[in-house]
Protein backbone atom coordinates (compact mmCIF):
# COMPACT_ATOMS: atom_id res chain seq x y z
CA UNK A 1 0.00 0.00 0.00
CA UNK A 2 0.69 4.02 0.06
CA UNK A 3 1.75 4.12 3.75
CA UNK A 4 -1.94 5.46 4.70
CA UNK A 5 -3.95 3.58 6.64
CA UNK A 6 -7.63 4.11 7.12
CA UNK A 7 -10.24 2.63 9.06
CA UNK A 8 -11.05 -0.25 6.27
CA UNK A 9 -7.05 -1.12 6.42
CA UNK A 10 -7.05 -2.36 9.80
CA UNK A 11 -8.53 -6.42 8.97
CA UNK A 12 -5.56 -8.41 10.70
CA UNK A 13 -6.81 -7.36 14.22
CA UNK A 14 -10.00 -8.87 16.31
CA UNK A 15 -10.65 -5.77 17.52
CA UNK A 16 -12.68 -3.41 15.48
CA UNK A 17 -12.40 -0.11 15.30
CA UNK A 18 -15.21 1.56 17.76
CA UNK A 19 -16.89 5.18 16.07
CA UNK A 20 -17.59 8.05 18.22
CA UNK A 21 -19.93 9.61 16.28
CA UNK A 22 -22.82 8.45 14.19
CA UNK A 23 -24.97 10.13 11.37
CA UNK A 24 -28.29 10.41 11.80
CA UNK A 25 -30.08 7.72 9.69
CA UNK A 26 -27.62 5.39 11.56
CA UNK A 27 -28.21 6.65 15.14
CA UNK A 28 -31.95 6.43 14.75
CA UNK A 29 -31.33 2.98 13.59
CA UNK A 30 -29.16 2.19 16.49
CA UNK A 31 -31.88 3.54 19.01
CA UNK A 32 -34.70 2.28 17.26
CA UNK A 33 -36.51 5.41 16.58
CA UNK A 34 -37.50 6.87 13.38
CA UNK A 35 -35.74 9.95 11.49
CA UNK A 36 -38.60 12.08 12.86
CA UNK A 37 -38.88 11.64 16.36
CA UNK A 38 -34.71 11.66 16.48
CA UNK A 39 -34.85 15.08 15.04
CA UNK A 40 -37.69 15.73 17.61
CA UNK A 41 -35.39 14.72 19.90
CA UNK A 42 -32.70 17.00 18.54
CA UNK A 43 -34.65 19.85 18.38
CA UNK A 44 -35.79 19.48 21.80
CA UNK A 45 -32.45 18.97 23.28
CA UNK A 46 -33.10 15.84 24.59
CA UNK A 47 -30.02 14.10 22.94
CA UNK A 48 -26.29 15.92 22.12
CA UNK A 49 -25.18 16.32 19.03
CA UNK A 50 -22.38 18.20 16.60
CA UNK A 51 -23.05 19.77 13.30
CA UNK A 52 -19.43 19.95 11.07
CA UNK A 53 -20.54 22.30 8.19
CA UNK A 54 -24.42 20.86 6.77
CA UNK A 55 -23.46 17.33 8.40
CA UNK A 56 -24.77 16.48 11.74
CA UNK A 57 -23.16 13.87 14.23
CA UNK A 58 -24.22 12.33 17.12
CA UNK A 59 -21.84 11.21 19.47
CA UNK A 60 -22.34 7.33 20.83
CA UNK A 61 -21.36 8.67 24.44
CA UNK A 62 -24.20 11.10 24.14
CA UNK A 63 -26.93 8.38 22.61
CA UNK A 64 -26.28 6.75 25.87
CA UNK A 65 -26.19 9.25 28.18
CA UNK A 66 -29.76 10.35 27.03
CA UNK A 67 -31.02 6.68 26.91
CA UNK A 68 -29.63 6.45 30.69
CA UNK A 69 -31.49 9.54 31.57
CA UNK A 70 -34.87 7.99 30.75
CA UNK A 71 -34.31 4.32 32.02
CA UNK A 72 -37.04 2.57 34.01
CA UNK A 73 -35.46 0.30 36.64
CA UNK A 74 -36.91 -3.13 37.03
CA UNK A 75 -39.22 -4.21 39.75
CA UNK A 76 -37.01 -5.05 42.52
CA UNK A 77 -34.02 -2.39 41.63
CA UNK A 78 -33.59 -0.08 44.30
CA UNK A 79 -34.39 3.57 42.95
CA UNK A 80 -31.65 5.78 42.79
CA UNK A 81 -31.74 8.62 45.79
CA UNK A 82 -32.60 11.82 44.84
CA UNK A 83 -31.05 14.71 46.72
CA UNK A 84 -34.30 16.34 48.08
CA UNK A 85 -33.89 20.25 49.15
CA UNK A 86 -35.27 20.33 52.89
CA UNK A 87 -36.62 23.23 54.10
CA UNK A 88 -36.22 24.14 57.69
CA UNK A 89 -39.14 25.70 59.25
CA UNK A 90 -37.44 27.84 62.27
CA UNK A 91 -39.16 27.27 65.67
CA UNK A 92 -40.90 30.14 67.50
CA UNK A 93 -38.12 31.92 69.93
CA UNK A 94 -40.01 31.13 73.54
CA UNK A 95 -41.55 34.14 75.33
CA UNK A 96 -39.77 35.04 79.13
CA UNK A 97 -42.77 35.78 81.66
Amino acid sequence: MNGLTTIGDNKDTSAPLSRLYLRPDEAARVIGVSRRTLASWQATCVIGFRRVGRTILFPVADIQAALDRYRIAPIGEPQPTRKRRIQRIAAPEPTVP
